[in-house]
């Protein structure tokens, strides 16, 4: 079963952190408290400069955090993907640290690693090698050997340009308990006949690399569409301009699923709200396409397994879902296809589904800034 656990400025939740260095916005983000924050040395010495192999000096910059009340998650959870909506001017960069309590004892705060919008400052990365008698983060999942019922969340603010800080708009946890399965949910035919207007973009156009560029592809067919639908041109960016910017150079590739919800909703100053998601079910999805959010899902499968589709098998692969057909499969755009005009495709639903399972049913959410997800669209944590 999915849940997610989101603490964001638009419902005041940032008020109730243990803050350090930090300070709240009179919108209810979190920023960097100029007279409070710390210059002494760096808890993280990983804050290395793009093509350097040098740390930034400690008191070359200043930093803060802020820290969630520790939660209770009903029926507890095994696998967690954190992410965060958050603005970084050149200069600044976000840490994200998650801990979970197991057997009443918490575990270490795993490190997520370094976001930073601009790349200049400091290299995006994750954090590598992390393993031990809790669990195992893998780039931006955290898999634990027994079960959690608890969560806490730590963010940390970096900043080496005086008065300039980063902005914390939201932080989110998306939550599967490997050992139960959600009840199967009626479908929401309201979406049945319904397709997005989400532009078509192939991968497949940018030798070499593109054949790995499912993620940033279909973030970019997503901001496209929000950048039509809004009247925000500069959401509207190339292919390879989205994989630029969502590389994580510890990873090697621009999958990072966090690191592409940030990104998503970064650009053009935050016009849009990001998460990594996991659903219980198509009739969530169903409920944002009704509402005219498309959304990108993550998918694998084995020959013969997904009919029609462009690649033999997957092991890991990021589509669009933009409608549904009267009958109820499953209208995307899949960006393993040759060009922009082929991606479209129908996928059987069961099928779908099927493959969409491999990844505890995880997906990419970019909704306006400012508004509410429709009401059952995702299930959240209070």
């Amino acid at each position: 079963m999915a849940k997610i656990w989101r603490k964001s400025a638009q419902t005041r939740d940032f008020e109730r952190f243990t803050r350090q260095g930090t300070a709240l916005t009179p919108e209810g983000a979190l920023e960097l408290d100029a007279a409070t924050a710390r210059s002494e040395a760096d808890p993280f010495p990983s804050h290395t400069p793009p093509n350097a192999q040098t740390p930034l000096a400690a008191g070359s910059y200043v930093f803060g955090s802020a820290a969630s009340e520790e939660h209770t998650i009903a029926g507890g959870f095994d696998n967690v993907v954190p992410s965060f909506d958050v603005l970084t001017p050149p200069g600044t960069w976000v840490r994200l640290t998650l801990a979970a309590r197991v057997e009443g004892q918490w575990t270490k705060d795993y490190d997520f690693g370094v976001w930073a919008f601009d790349k200049g400052t400091v290299a995006r990365h994750s954090k590598d090698r992390q393993e031990d008698e809790s669990g195992k983060v893998f780039t931006d999942t955290l898999v634990l050997k027994k079960k959690a019922d608890g969560l806490r969340m730590k963010v940390w603010l970096f900043s080496s340009k005086p008065g300039v800080s980063p902005r914390v708009r939201a932080l989110t946890a998306a939550m599967t308990d490997s050992g139960r399965k959600a009840a199967d949910e009626p479908s929401d035919k309201r979406a049945w006949g319904t397709v997005l207007e989400v532009p078509g973009r192939s991968q497949m156009l940018y030798p070499p690399d593109g054949g790995v560029w499912c993620s940033p592809t279909s973030v970019s067919m997503i901001l496209a569409y929000w950048g039509k639908k809004l009247g925000r041109n500069e959401l509207v960016v190339p292919v390879p301009v989205a994989a630029e910017y969502t590389y994580d150079t510890v990873y090697e590739g621009t999958g990072n699923w966090p690191f592409n919800t940030a990104y998503g909703s970064a650009i053009g100053d935050g016009a849009l709200h990001g998460l990594v998601a996991r659903f219980d079910s198509f009739a969530q999805v169903e409920r944002l396409i009704a509402e005219g959010i498309p959304v990108s899902i993550s998918i694998a499968y084995e020959k013969g397994e997904l009919s029609g589709s462009p690649i033999q098998r997957s092991d890991g692969h990021l589509i669009v879902v933009k409608g549904f057909t009267p009958e109820g499969d499953v209208i995307c755009n899949d960006p393993a296809f040759p060009n922009d005009e082929l991606v479209n495709v129908t996928y059987k639903r069961e099928e779908l589904q099927r493959a969409w399972d491999h990844s505890r049913r995880s997906a990419y959410v970019l909704w306006p800034s400012g508004t509410p997800l429709p009401a059952g669209s995702l299930t959240f944590v209070q």
